[in-house]
């Protein structure tokens, strides 16, 4: 249940519907970081860590670490503490707690809230976590390899609040797999909808994503569209389906609604036969489209 390389645990019990792990690292034999002379223990010190839930239930691992001092007079390290990648010092959640919440935010249709529900943490605890590991997975260029479709689009961030910063451009992978399945994976967020907050992030890509591209998506912008145009001049603008079939419901309702005037005079009311078919028209028209 634990299985972490260089760890052993003391002891395991359930507290109320947590289960509560005791764990120590093997001994070995230490060196100072400063100065590499052989250090002596100073005792223990307990860290308190959420860990990946197990069977349903938040894990809280007790890890007592192991301190040292170093006796050499001259080094300035006086005293230290024993290090793992299993945890970060004076961090709260251990690295497989933070990978397992990152991935259920990608596959999953959940919240921050939930699971820090799940792992018996603050919201704020999660987040702080959450947030550097996605600074670092964004410093990474190899998440832009192998994208041929992109798609574009911008999304009101903060619907109750006015300013430049509500609106944000969404860059998304539409790269099929072998299978046919299209990956759907959100490739970055910039601030603005413009032409121009597009047009900076693909500058701002790796020198061989933008020949890579073969099709760019995107929705009825000129902005978007200009983008293209001077930045992925190789690639084929698409219009994403799904404005394909709002342009198409949106000419049928117009012409319903002209149609309505011209034989009646008056806007659709609820006995008209246009107005009562009118749901079964756009049902219609996205079949056709």
């Amino acid at each position: 249940m634990f299985a972490v390389d260089g760890f052993h645990v003391t002891a395991i019990e359930d507290r109320g519907g947590v289960i509560v792990l005791e764990v120590q690292t093997d001994p070995v034999t230490v060196g100072c970081p400063a100065c590499g002379v052989l250090a002596e223990g100073r005792g223990r010190r307990l860290h308190r860590l959420a860990d990946a839930p197990a069977f349903g239930l938040p894990v809280q691992v007790r890890w007592s670490k192991r301190l040292w001092r170093c006796i050499q007079a001259q080094c300035p390290v006086r005293s230290f503490s024993e290090t793992h990648p299993f945890a970060q010092p004076r961090a709260r959640l251990t690295a497989r707690a933070v990978g397992w919440a990152t991935g259920m935010l990608r596959t999953d249709d959940t919240t921050v809230a939930a699971l820090a529900r799940r792992l018996g943490v603050g919201w704020h605890t999660l987040w702080r976590a959450i947030q550097h590991h996605a600074q670092e997975a964004i410093g990474d260029v190899a998440r832009l390899g192998g994208v041929t479709s992109l798609g574009v689009d911008e999304h009101i961030w903060k619907p109750s609040c006015r300013g430049a910063d509500r609106a944000v451009t969404s860059m998304v992978d539409l790269t099929r797999d072998e299978h046919g399945r299209v990956r759907a994976r959100l490739l970055d967020v910039v601030p603005g909808r413009s032409g121009t907050a597009y047009a900076a992030w693909l500058r701002s890509t790796p020198e061989a994503f933008a020949p890579a591209i073969e099709h760019a998506a995107l929705d009825p912008f000129r902005g978007y569209a200009n983008a293209i145009r001077d930045e992925l001049p190789e690639a084929v603008a698409v219009l994403d389906a799904f404005h394909v079939v709002r342009l198409g419901a949106k000419a049928l309702d117009e012409c319903r609604q002209r149609v309505q005037q011209e034989t009646l005079g008056h806007r659709g009311r609820k006995d008209d036969p246009l107005y009562r078919i009118r749901a079964l028209l756009r049902v219609k028209s996205r079949g056709v489209v």
